[in-house]
C-alpha cells in the first residue's frame, strides 16, 4: 500500500485551516459591524446637515453615497457571516472525523434513523443504529431521503453484481476528500431547516392547488385583465379620470376580498416550500456537488445520469425554480413592498401569478424532484462508506461470490473498536451443513467475534470496506439471536422469547434458496432460560434443522458437549477463547488476549471471577 499522511494528521490540519479561517471572519464581522455603524451615522448626519445648512443638494448627494456605501456593506458583512458559518461547521466535520477514528462517541454527533419492526431484532443484537453503533460510526448523510437510503443499504443486502458497483463508486469517490466534506457541508446546511427536503418533494408530487380551482384561476385573470385595461383607458383618457377611478376602486376592492380569503393559504405554499430563505439556492449548491463528483464508474455515471438527463437536468430546472423563488421576496423587504409589491398585489393579483407559474414548473418536472433528490441520497450514502474507506486503508474491500460457499475471513476485526484494542482473527464458517462452535469462557470475546462476524457481513453487502485483510463470501441473508427480552405486556417469558426468536430463523432458512442467498446464523448463548440438559437436546435440534437447510453459521456457547454430541459429529468446525489468570491481589487477577484457538475451551473462569468479586467459593452465605 502506497504511503500517504496518515488520516488523524491530515483531519488535524484541516480542523486548524478552518479554525483559522473562522477567527479571520470573526475579525471581519467586528470591524464590519463598526464599519456599518459608522457608515449610517455619517449619512444621517449628512442629510440633516443639508436639511439645516439650506443648501441641501450637495448633502443630499453625499448621503445618498453614504447610504450606497452602507447597503454595499450590510451585503458584504453577510458574505462575512456566512464564510464565517461554513468554515465553523467544516472546521467541525474535521474535528468529527477525529473522534470518528478515536471512536469518540460523544463527540461524534448521532444521526437518528427509524428501523423497520421486521429488522429491529438483528439491528439491535449487532448494534447496527443507535448510541455507538454502525450507523453511528459510519452516515455523513444529512438529507432524510440520503439518511434513509443509507439505512436501508445496512438493512437490505444487495445482489452480488450491484455491491460490486458500489465498492467501483467507493473507491472512486474516496480519495475526493475536500468534495466528500462540501456535500456534508450543504448538507448541513438544509438540515438545519428541519424536513425542507421532504416538504419539498411532496409538494412536488402533491396535487395543485390553484389549477384545482379553475374558477379562482380564471377570476385572477379577469380582474388582473380588467385592472390593465383599465389603468390604460384612463391614463389614455379613452374614459374620464372619474370613471375610470370608480371601476378601478371596485376592482381593487374585489382584489383586496381575494387577497384576504386566500392570500394566507398562497403564502402558506410559498413556506411550505421555503421559498423565500434561499432553499433552492442551497439545492443548486448541493446538485452542482452531485455534478462535480467524479462519474467514470458505473454506480456514479447512472446516478449523474438521473440529475442530469431526467427532467433536463436538476440544475437547469432548479436554475429556473430560483428565477420563480426571486418573485416571491417582494414582500420582504419594507421598500420594495411598500412601493412594489402592494400596489402589484392589490391591482394584479401578483401572489395568485406567481402561484400559478410556480405550479406550472411544478407541473413539467414535479415528477422528476423525487429521482432528483434519491440521486443526492446515493450520493450522501456513497459518500458516507467512501469515508469508511479513506479514514482505514488497511480495510479490505470484500469478495462476494454467488459461487461461494463459504464465508472466509483473514484478520477480521469489531469496526467499533479502535485500532490500538482491536484484536483480529481468520475466521472460517462453512460449508453448507457446518458451523463454527465458538467455546470459551465468560468475558473471553464470544458475543464480540460474533458481532464483529455480523457487523463486517453487513458492510460487505452494502457495498463497504470491512475491517478485515481478507473477506470471502456467498451472497447471506443475516439472522441473529444475541439479546433477548422478555416483555411483560405481552406475557412471554424469555425463554419463549428465544424461542420465537429462533422459530423465525428456521422459517428463513426453509425459505432461503441456497442459489439465490445462503441463510448465515449468527447465535450468542442461545435459551439460556431452561435447565442445562434439556438446553443442550434443545439446541442440537435447533442446528439440526439449520444444518439440513444447507446453511452456515457460528454458535458461542458454554455448553462444551455440544463439540461430541453424536448428532453433530463432523459439523462442527470448534474454536475457542481463554484467558490468563493470575494472583488475585494483582492489579489485574484476570487478562484475556482475544485470539481465538483452535479446538474446545478447555479452562473456565466462573469460579475465579466469584473470588474476584468477594464471593469465596467456600464462604456460608447469611
Amino acid at each position: 500500500m502506497e504511503n500517504r499522511i496518515p488520516t488523524a494528521i491530515v483531519y488535524q490540519r484541516r480542523a486548524d485551516e478552518f479554525s483559522a479561517a473562522q477567527r479571520r471572519c470573526e475579525i471581519r464581522d467586528r470591524w464590519m459591524s463598526r464599519l456599518r455603524l459608522t457608515i449610517f451615522t455619517a449619512a444621517v448626519g449628512l442629510f440633516i446637515q443639508g436639511w439645516d445648512s439650506g443648501q441641501g443638494r450637495p448633502w443630499y448627494q453625499a448621503a445618498g453615497v453614504a447610504l450606497c456605501g452602507f447597503f454595499a456593506a450590510v451585503a458584504y458583512h453577510e458574505f462575512v457571516r456566512r464564510q464565517g458559518l461554513r468554515n465553523r461547521i467544516l472546521r467541525q466535520i474535521n474535528e468529527e472525523a477525529i473522534a470518528r477514528l478515536n471512536r469518540n462517541w460523544k463527540a461524534l454527533p448521532e444521526t437518528p434513523a427509524v428501523v423497520p419492526p421486521h429488522h429491529r431484532a438483528t439491528a439491535s443484537d449487532l448494534d447496527l443504529f443507535g448510541h455507538a453503533s454502525l450507523f453511528h460510526f459510519l452516515c455523513s448523510a444529512n438529507t432524510p431521503i440520503g439518511i434513509r437510503v443509507l439505512r436501508d443499504w445496512l438493512l437490505e443486502p444487495a445482489g452480488f453484481q450491484e455491491i460490486k458497483r458500489r465498492q467501483e463508486a467507493v473507491a472512486e469517490l474516496a480519495p475526493h476528500l475536500d468534495l466528500r466534506q462540501r456535500l456534508i457541508l450543504e448538507g448541513r446546511l438544509l438540515a438545519d431547516r428541519g424536513r425542507v427536503t421532504e416538504r419539498f418533494v411532496e409538494w412536488a408530487e402533491a396535487e395543485p392547488w390553484l389549477a384545482a380551482r379553475p374558477w379562482l384561476a380564471w377570476l385572477v385573470r379577469i380582474l388582473s385583465a380588467a385592472s390593465a385595461m383599465l389603468l390604460i383607458a384612463t391614463v389614455g383618457q379613452v374614459v374620464s379620470a372619474e370613471r375610470g377611478g370608480t371601476a378601478l376602486f371596485v376592482v381593487f376592492s374585489l382584489n383586496l376580498f381575494i387577497t384576504a380569503a386566500f392570500g394566507g393559504r398562497v403564502h402558506d405554499i410559498f413556506t411550505r416550500i421555503r421559498l423565500r430563505q434561499g432553499e433552492v439556492e442551497r439545492y443548486l449548491r448541493i446538485f452542482q456537488l452531485v455534478y462535480l463528483m467524479p462519474h467514470t464508474t458505473e454506480e456514479m455515471v447512472a446516478v449523474r445520469h438521473e440529475a442530469a438527463i431526467r427532467g433536463g437536468g436538476v440544475l437547469a430546472r432548479m436554475h429556473q425554480l430560483n428565477r420563480i423563488a426571486q418573485l416571491t421576496m417582494l414582500r420582504h423587504s419594507a421598500l420594495t413592498a411598500l412601493l412594489v409589491y402592494l400596489p402589484l398585489q392589490f391591482l394584479f393579483l401578483y401572489d395568485f401569478h406567481v402561484l400559478n407559474v410556480l405550479e406550472s414548473w411544478r407541473a413539467r418536472y414535479g415528477e422528476h424532484v423525487r429521482a432528483w433528490f434519491l440521486a443526492l441520497g446515493k450520493v450522501e450514502a456513497l459518500a458516507s462508506l467512501a469515508t469508511l474507506a479513506y479514514d482505514n486503508p488497511g480495510w479490505a474491500m470484500p469478495e462476494v461470490n454467488a459461487l461461494a460457499d463459504c464465508l472466509e475471513a483473514s484478520a477480521l476485526g469489531h469496526p467499533l473498536l479502535p485500532d490500538q484494542t482491536r484484536v483480529a482473527n481468520d475466521v472460517p464458517i462453512g460449508p453448507a451443513g457446518t458451523f463454527l462452535l465458538v467455546t470459551g469462557s465468560n468475558m473471553s470475546g464470544k458475543s464480540t467475534l460474533l458481532r464483529a462476524i455480523g457487523m463486517n457481513v453487513v458492510l460487505a453487502q452494502a457495498g463497504a470496506p470491512v475491517c478485515a485483510e481478507r473477506l470471502h463470501m456467498p451472497p447471506v441473508v443475516l439472522a441473529t439471536s444475541m439479546r433477548i427480552r422478555d416483555s411483560l405486556e405481552d406475557g412471554v417469558s424469555f425463554y419463549m422469547a428465544e424461542l420465537m426468536r429462533l422459530k423465525a430463523i428456521v422459517d428463513l432458512a426453509r425459505d432461503a434458496s441456497p442459489r439465490n442467498a445462503r441463510l448465515l446464523y449468527l447465535l450468542d448463548e442461545i435459551l439460556l432460560g431452561t435447565n442445562s440438559k434439556e438446553r443442550h437436546i434443545a439446541v442440537v435440534r435447533v442446528l439440526e434443522h439449520l444444518l439440513r437447510r444447507g446453511t452456515i453459521g457460528a454458535i458461542s456457547t458454554h455448553d462444551l458437549d455440544l463439540a461430541t454430541s453424536e448428532l453433530l459429529v463432523g459439523t462442527c468446525h470448534c474454536v475457542h477463547f481463554c484467558e490468563t489468570l493470575h494472583d488475585r491481589h494483582a492489579q489485574r487477577p484476570m487478562t484475556f488476549d482475544y485470539k481465538l484457538r483452535p479446538g474446545v475451551a478447555t479452562t473456565s473462569n466462573a469460579l475465579k471471577l466469584l473470588e474476584i468479586v468477594g464471593l469465596e467459593a467456600g464462604e456460608a452465605w447469611q
